[in-house]
């Protein structure tokens, strides 16, 4: 904030206490507030205190007024805590009485505005501003504030409330670090060892959560839980061994309890204690209160809970994974628990809603526990990985007589949900490696998948990612390649004619994951052409839904890059020659944007690829031309990467150093010359006074890397990189630019009294139509245009100056208004 930013302060402090104008919005006070903050930590105080007493008088104003508007105060008090956050603004304040003025308690319930939740809400915030020394804390406590914020904690607003417990969290937190300087930051340490009033602090907030926790008022209840979980998770010793030991005896009523309405929030609890240093001390009982949670497994939510543990005791964690699995083998096979709980879990089972909700939060607990390669113990993965395919199965009809008689089996066939979530998991189950033994059985399931006409698009898709994960795995097997060619490329095929433009997407989309996938496998490579994939791929070309040409267009991208790294291109060259051809049709006529960025992202693709291609030489010009003139901004972006790409691949001859020998310039040149044959000057002039700013970056950063290789190569033959500047949207500029330093030439020249043969009028220089490469990069300031290119597009509008001014000017216009009245 400048100069200019600060003299309008006083007026806009004016504005902002007067209670007759019409308070800007929260959005405009928010950000002065950032600001004033940014301000305050730049300069630590110093600015605003010293140079602007008239914040002081606005503070005093406002917190006096009884008419000021809610947000006007809501904002004060922010301020007035952001103020008192160094101990020189916090002195300053309290000489003036400010800060009792602003915060004291008997104010707070002086008026009406209290009522708002706003003024609430500020003054929490402005406390939590200001505590950032011990003065700040001295205050909080020696004023009683302690037992608003308790009050406020059940407050009707939530938000309101969460602020009271960050505050509440945020004092003991900071009584935790001074009594860390004291060396005292054992666990069971003493709160003792605080000054007394500091401990009568503590008692009385840890006292709070104690009785929230024996009350029989349900919401008081929940709060309590929620900043006990805070306290464990945010603060340190001895306060959290001290409320710990306090809460001990009704958290073990509650849990005992068992209530399902306070289930979630005591799991909350119990993961908080799990990470810190209470766990594995005995007279803490975090283990035993573990155990009680989680139960027989039968409590709603326990699933989740269970996969959280992953600091909790080995035992309690071959618990929890018991419980996670127990939903899924009860359907699938005869779980290895006790009767009694076979009873429960069956019961619910039984529900259709129970049922699909118990085996979703079991599926999709195993699949995180697969992502990181969880070592069970008392189960097989073999088991696991059998029990998965056999409930997907029978999600599709097809169970064994001897599970006949479980009654989920009636909720599971057709179930969508059940289908995609045992999809995920088994695709994450691909991790284990012994898993291989059991790709066949994998593969009938996912096949069935793929076959059947019921299959969802959105099951079709699960199952397309789960086969390619699995694929990737089995890909050194010989009888997988058998898979693919007999397989699953008819059915493949057959969904490409799908009815369903979803289905057709999901397919290409999995083809060209496929391929990629097994790049590099000759005999994949092979069987993809001789059965007639790619005849497919290419018919997709012009499909009617943009989305599925846009992946039609990757999946031939693909099959193309394939069939560079087996060399088997030059056998198949009509694929290369159609592709171009269609290609490019897509780039010049499509209608909709994915389809055209598909192609771009697909030349550099090939561009990229360790085999060149002279055949994409005869394209390159016309895709940079089009590319660059489309109107859409991502395809032009892609435009440019496809230049970058082919920037570096022309100049790799040329190293990026002073001192080159008289071959590499002929070589650069030479490269230079080919790129200008490409049109890709063309394209980075015109990107670099594009409408779209990221467009403009782009260009100009290419172009700031051609300057510096211009110019540290002497002695280039600039005739061979003459451009034309006429009829061009960058001419203009570049002539401007040219002719503007003719002239001041020619006025330095007229100065020292020479004359030249090779000066020329204004109308002549305005004639030049042809100026080489280094010169164009010299004339156009490309340092400062990448500089106003890297300021965000507001930088102007969005400014302090400006929103102080717009406050200024709404004002005026509101008394104007007013006059007008009358």
């Amino acid at each position: 904030m400048d100069s200019d930013c600060l003299s309008l302060l006083p007026a806009v402090c004016l504005v902002l206490a007067d209670p007759k104008q019409s308070p800007p919005d929260d959005t405009s006070l928010e950000k002065l507030l950032d600001w004033f903050k940014e301000l305050h930590i730049q300069s630590n105080g110093q600015v605003l205190l010293q140079h602007q007493p008239c914040l002081l008088e606005f503070i005093s104003s406002v917190c006096t007024s009884k008419t000021t508007d809610p947000a006007i105060i809501s904002f004060t008090l922010k301020f007035t805590g952001l103020l008192a956050a160094t101990k020189q603004g916090f002195n300053l304040l309290e000489e003036g009485d400010l800060l009792l003025c602003a915060f004291e308690r008997e104010a707070c319930y002086v008026c009406d505005l209290w009522e708002d939740a706003s003024v609430r809400s500020g003054w929490l915030q402005g406390l939590l501003n200001m505590l950032k020394h011990q003065n700040a804390l001295d205050f909080i406590c020696g004023n009683g504030l302690i037992k608003v914020v308790l009050q406020l904690q059940n407050d009707r607003s939530l938000f309101v409330a969460s602020l009271a417990n960050q505050l509440l969290v945020h004092i003991l937190n900071f009584l935790t670090s001074l009594n860390m300087t004291n060396g005292s930051d054992a666990v069971g340490s003493s709160v003792s060892s605080l000054r007394s009033d500091w401990v009568s602090v503590s008692s009385e907030i840890m006292n709070a959560v104690v009785e929230a926790l024996r009350s029989e008022d349900h919401p008081r209840v929940l709060l309590g839980l929620r900043l006990l979980s805070l306290v464990l998770s945010q603060c340190g010793e001895p306060i959290r061994s001290t409320l710990w030991k306090d809460v001990l005896v009704p958290l073990e009523v509650l849990i005992n309890r068992g209530s399902e309405s306070l289930t979630q929030t005591l799991m909350t609890v119990l993961q908080a204690a799990v990470r810190t240093s209470l766990l594995g001390q005995s007279e803490y009982k975090v283990e035993e209160l573990l155990e009680a949670m989680l139960g027989d497994g039968n409590r709603k939510g326990v699933f989740s809970f269970s996969l959280s543990l992953s600091f909790s005791p080995e035992i309690s964690k071959r618990k929890a994974t018991g419980i996670i699995l127990l939903p899924l083998q009860c359907v699938s096979t005869q779980p290895q628990t006790e009767v009694e709980t076979n009873l429960v879990l069956n019961e619910q089972l039984s529900q259709k809603a129970l049922c699909i909700s118990l085996l979703m939060q079991s599926l999709s607990s195993l699949a995180e526990l697969a992502h990181t390669k969880y070592l069970f113990e008392d189960i097989s993965i073999h088991s696991i990985t059998s029990s998965v395919v056999l409930l997907l199965r029978m999600c599709s009809g097809h169970y064994p007589s001897s599970l006949l008689h479980i009654n989920a089996s009636i909720h599971l066939i057709g179930c969508c949900k059940v289908q995609r979530c045992g999809l995920d998991t088994l695709g994450a189950l691909s991790f284990y490696e012994e898993n291989v033994d059991l790709r066949k059985d994998i593969f009938d399931v996912l096949l069935d998948f793929l076959q059947s006409p019921d299959s969802h698009a959105t099951v079709l898709k699960k199952t397309f990612q789960a086969t390619v994960r699995w694929i990737a795995v089995c890909s050194p097997f010989p009888d997988l390649l058998q898979f693919i060619s007999h397989d699953l490329f008819p059915v493949l095929e057959k969904r490409m004619w799908d009815l369903r433009w979803e289905v057709r997407d999901s397919t290409l989309e999995f083809i060209t994951q496929l391929t990629a996938a097994l790049n590099g496998n000759s005999g994949f490579t092979e069987a993809l052409h001789t059965s007639g994939m790619v005849s497919v791929l290419l018919s997709s070309l012009a499909d009617t839904e943009g989305y599925v040409r846009a992946s039609a267009v990757a999946a031939v991208g693909e099959a193309v890059t394939a069939s560079f790294h087996q060399a088997t291109l030059e056998r198949n060259s009509n694929l290369l020659e159609k592709a171009l051809t269609q290609m490019m049709i897509v780039l010049s006529q499509d209608t909709e944007v994915f389809p055209r960025r598909a192609v771009v992202k697909a030349f550099t693709s090939w561009l990229k690829g360790s085999h060149p291609l002279t055949a994409l030489d005869s394209s390159l010009s016309s895709v940079l031309s089009l590319g660059g003139n489309d109107f859409d901004w991502e395809v032009k972006m892609h435009t440019l990467e496809l230049a970058e790409v082919l920037m570096e691949k022309t100049l790799t001859c040329c190293p990026y150093m002073q001192n080159v020998d008289f071959s590499e310039k002929t070589c650069l040149t030479q490269a230079l010359s080919r790129l200008k044959d490409f049109g890709l000057f063309d394209l980075l002039f015109n990107s670099l006074f594009d409408c779209d700013r990221p467009v403009c970056e782009k260009a100009c950063a290419l172009l700031v890397r051609l300057r510096t290789l211009t110019a540290e190569t002497a002695d280039l033959d600039h005739s061979a990189l003459v451009l034309n500047v006429c009829g061009n949207r960058w001419g203009d500029e570049v002539q401007r630019r040219y002719l503007k330093k003719q002239q001041a030439k020619a006025s330095v020249c007229a100065t020292d009294g020479a004359t030249g043969s090779d000066e020329r009028t204004d109308s002549e220089l305005h004639c030049i139509k042809d100026i080489s490469l280094p010169t164009i990069l010299q004339i156009l300031d490309l340092n400062d245009m990448q500089r106003m290119l890297m300021l965000s597009s507001d930088h102007v509008v969005n400014s302090p100056q400006s929103l102080m001014e717009d406050i200024l000017s709404a004002a005026q216009q509101s008394e104007e208004n007013i006059v007008d009245c009358y």
